[in-house]
């Protein structure tokens, strides 16, 4: 599988926003609206390929344990579970 299709799937995972484009627009587990052409930016839309349950505490790269996260809420939570 290609990074582009993992980040796909996971973007999939993200809460849609009502009366906003899916394909673009989506809510991760904590409300932050995130941008799907901002992944990787560091902006109030940004966002991050987050590991549930942090690799350092046993987390694995499978999709079940893979969600989308604003990238400043992801850099703020470390290697703590949300």
């Amino acid at each position: 599988m290609s990074y582009q299709q993992r980040k796909d799937e996971v973007w999939e995972k993200g809460q849609p926003v009502r009366g906003k484009d899916p394909d673009l627009y989506r809510k991760d587990k904590l409300g932050n609206v995130i941008y799907k052409p901002s992944y990787g930016k560091n902006s109030p839309m940004g966002w991050e390929i987050d590991h549930s349950v942090p690799q350092s505490k046993g987390g694995t790269d499978h999709l079940n344990n893979l969600q989308p996260l604003n990238t400043v809420a992801n850099r703020q939570k470390g290697n703590k579970k949300i």
